[in-house]
């Protein structure tokens, strides 16, 4: 071992033994200061038993009624705002930190509920009133130290999990008065005020009108007038009678309905389509006949919205852009040359598809058939095959002409099942690729193979995804407004 290395070892010794006696000289002096703060402190008075005034407590005890769990519309009166070693009344500010469900950790204030018109309430639990209340009790007969402590175990019990929880609605007047005044755009999805069914949060700005008086369908419709025409995106107002809800311009000329009660009218305007989003001059135009027409029939009007409709509106609009998509591609003849009209008919009604009257093949899933025929309207193609030459085909046209390619296409957002559907045309154009002893190509005329049809089905996966992500399903009534 050289002289150097002995060296730092000495040295290292030195400095270790130096901090073990800086930390022994550190723990005496915290000793001795200990001893001296509490060298006149009675022993005897640190282990008595504290005395607590039984008589004031039972007096207190009495002056603790159920009112103290009332919530009323103010805060609490300062003058209940004692100590807590002269009554309960603190007990409500611990009622106040109950943490709301959504942010577990957060603390609220909770004020009169018919005033929050946007909140959202929280299910309430049946929390065992008459269980807190006792144990709340209890902590005054032990030592006064420790009622915080007691209060906070009684709490802890009855919010596991830090979960928002509700005092017993049946011992809390003012609670149930709070609620029954409430109004339904306040209460949790379940107990929602109901809306027509045509009518989409996402798609539509709505404004709920709650009749003071005894109205009817005519009185609705004359207080109408023209302040709901002339607007470039599509507007819908619906009343409320005992039998649902009917749009108004449905039932207008109906006799039968002229004279029914009206209980809601439903106001609402498509905050964008295909041509793009609802302007801000358009938006105000809506909301102040709506107000105009609240005024009119003495009613209430309720938005159901809180946030901005036109910032509503532009990120729908967005949203339109970025899943509007249609999903293709093309028969090329081959090297026999392009195939006759008749064949092409032939092979194209063999799997299915029919000749519409606008020049185009279209398939038609059966059920959806079946249902828009029971509905009476014109059922939506799963796909449509046409002339790439853009070409209407006719009866005659196919008699008489060649066709040198054709094109497949599914619109996404108006098909149901778009993924089934973009199947069954893969499908078919391959069983007419070979029927016409055609070729399979994308836009540019490459071939297309089943590598290229699986990435656009990922791609078609995504798009449904995103659409049914924002509650839209691809194929709903909703989705046809909104991309029609």
């Amino acid at each position: 071992m050289s002289d150097l290395q002995i060296v730092l070892i000495v040295i290292g010794g030195i400095i270790i033994a130096g901090v073990l006696i800086f930390n022994w000289w550190q723990e005496r002096k915290f000793h001795q200061q200990v001893d001296n703060n509490f060298s006149s402190f009675n022993h005897e008075t640190a282990t008595a038993e504290p005395s607590l005034d039984t008589d004031d407590l039972a007096l207190n005890a009495d002056k603790f009624d159920d009112n103290n769990f009332s919530i009323n519309d103010h805060s609490f009166d300062e003058d209940n705002r004692q100590h807590e070693s002269e009554s309960l009344a603190n007990f409500e500010d611990v009622v106040l930190e109950i943490p709301t469900k959504a942010e577990p950790d957060a603390e609220i204030e909770l004020t009169n509920l018919a005033s929050q018109h946007t909140a959202a309430y929280a299910e309430p639990k049946s929390a065992k009133h008459d269980d807190i209340k006792a144990i709340i009790q209890d902590a005054f007969k032990q030592d006064a130290f420790k009622v915080d402590a007691l209060k906070e175990e009684a709490f802890k019990k009855e919010l596991p999990n830090k979960e928002a929880q509700a005092i017993d609605l049946a011992a809390i007047p003012e609670h149930e008065t709070a609620i029954a005044q409430a109004p339904e755009s306040a209460l949790p999805q379940s107990l929602a005020p109901s809306l027509p069914d045509v009518l989409h949060s996402q798609v539509d700005l709505v404004a709920l009108l709650y009749l003071q008086g005894a109205t009817t369908v005519a009185e609705v419709l004359n207080a109408l007038k023209d302040g709901f025409d002339g607007y470039d995106k599509p507007t819908f107002v619906h009343v409320q009678t005992d039998t649902g809800w009917w749009l108004l311009s449905d039932i207008a000329s109906n006799a039968e309905y002229t004279n029914q009660a009206v209980s809601k009218v439903s106001c609402s305007m498509q905050l964008a389509d295909r041509a793009g989003s609802v302007s801000r001059g358009v938006l105000n135009r809506f909301q102040l006949a709506v107000e105009s027409l609240g005024l009119d029939i003495n009613a209430h009007v309720e938005w159901q919205s809180t946030s901005d409709a036109l910032s509503d509106a532009n990120a729908l609009d967005q949203f339109c852009i970025d899943v509007d998509k249609t999903m293709g591609f093309h028969l090329l003849h081959g090297d026999n040359g392009a195939f006759t009209g008749t064949k092409l008919r032939g092979l194209a009604e063999a799997q299915g598809l029919e000749l519409a009257a606008d020049g185009a093949f279209k398939y038609f899933d059966p059920s959806v058939k079946d249902s828009a025929a029971a509905a009476k309207v014109l059922p939506i193609p799963s796909f449509v095959m046409f002339n790439r030459d853009h070409h209407p085909f006719s009866v005659d046209m196919l008699r008489t002409s060649v066709v040198k390619s054709i094109t497949f296409q599914l619109d996404i957002p108006h098909v149901k099942n778009c993924i089934e559907a973009f199947n069954h045309m893969v499908q078919v154009a391959k069983q007419m690729e070979t029927g016409l002893n055609a070729q399979l190509v994308d836009d540019n005329n490459r071939p297309l193979g089943d590598a290229q049809i699986e990435k656009i089905r990922h791609q078609l996966k995504i798009i449904q995804a995103t659409m049914l992500t924002r509650g839209i399903t691809p194929g709903s009534d909703c989705a046809h407004r909104l991309f029609s």
